[in-house]
């Protein structure tokens, strides 16, 4: 049985369909052998493609729609921790994509986040996490930064160090990058205790159009971090609102500051005494983007389907 008794994190670089299986499911065999718990969370159709090669092995293998928990990437932490939960006092193995062609700039910005964020979040788990990359198909930018979250890169035979954070510097990945600025027609409202109902009510009329479930979400998502405003952030907030590329997009700033950098991706316990909000902002929103200085303040983007 494999010893391993530290998070490895590597980046694997790949082109096409093919060598993605090729490359992922000697990965995958090595540690079934050694009877480690596997989960692989990609997306079809490469997930599907790495079932038909396993065969009767794919049965031994924990699958993760990374589509649907990935679309936020927020979320992939906390799926990750429940499986590794869920498996015990067992060494893990997992393949986890979140990046892939068609993501938006603000989710790559986001998924890079997040692969940074596991180095911290796994650092005494012993397991391995291979991160495939498809270098036929996303931009050369993406590829060039995979080194800044992975202590290792893979390319075909060739192995290089990567630059990944120290467990030290990752309260500055709350910093930056800048978020796009607000545009010029978005709707404005400086609200403080007592006045999350006009909160409430710049929401619904943004969401005008959109279903009452999405509308409802929306509300829900930006009261809870509105909320926190008031309890955090020095008591006052300011909120804009505005439809972007079919969505509805929400940013609330306020004087606090988040020094936790793995904030909202902590699985609310049911005797919990707050912490809900940005947790539950995550499992709402599409999209959310947290920046945070002592100095400036803490800005929370919330980006939602409507």
């Amino acid at each position: 049985m494999t010893t391993a008794t530290m998070f490895r994190h590597d980046a694997l670089l790949y082109a096409g369909i093919e060598d993605f299986v090729e490359r992922t499911a000697g990965f995958v065999r090595a540690g079934l052998a050694a009877d480690e718990a596997v989960g692989v969370a990609v997306i079809e159709p490469r997930a599907g493609a790495l079932r038909d090669e396993l065969g009767a092995d794919a049965d031994r293998v924990a699958w993760i729609d990374m589509e649907r928990v990935g679309r936020n990437p927020a979320r992939i932490i906390p799926v990750w921790q429940d499986w590794t939960e869920h498996n015990g006092a067992r060494v893990f193995r997992g393949i986890g994509e979140p990046i892939w062609a068609g993501r938006s700039a603000e989710e790559i910005v986001e998924c890079r986040h997040h692969e940074a964020l596991l180095n911290l979040a796994f650092d005494d788990v012993a397991w391995q996490l291979l991160c495939p990359y498809d270098v036929s198909a996303l931009d050369p930018e993406v590829i060039d930064g995979v080194g800044h979250s992975h202590p290792r890169v893979l390319t075909g035979a060739v192995e290089r160090g990567g630059t990944a954070l120290a467990a030290a510097d990752f309260v500055a990945t709350l910093t930056g990058p800048a978020l796009p600025a607000v545009p010029g027609h978005a709707d404005h409202l400086a609200f403080r205790s007592g006045e999350l109902a006009a909160v409430r009510s710049l929401v619904r009329r943004a969401m005008t159009d959109a279903p009452r479930a999405q509308t409802n979400h929306a509300i829900l998502a930006v009261s809870e971090i509105a909320g926190n405003s008031l309890v955090h952030g020095g008591g006052h907030g300011a909120v804009a609102v505005w439809i972007e590329d079919a969505s509805f997009v929400c940013e609330i700033h306020d004087a606090g500051h988040i020094i936790d950098p793995l904030a909202g991706r902590h699985r609310p316990t049911r005797d919990q005494d707050g912490g809900r909000g940005l947790w539950m902002a995550n499992q709402i929103c599409d999209l959310v983007q947290i920046r945070s200085t002592k100095a400036t303040g803490t800005t929370v983007r919330l980006r939602l389907a409507r």
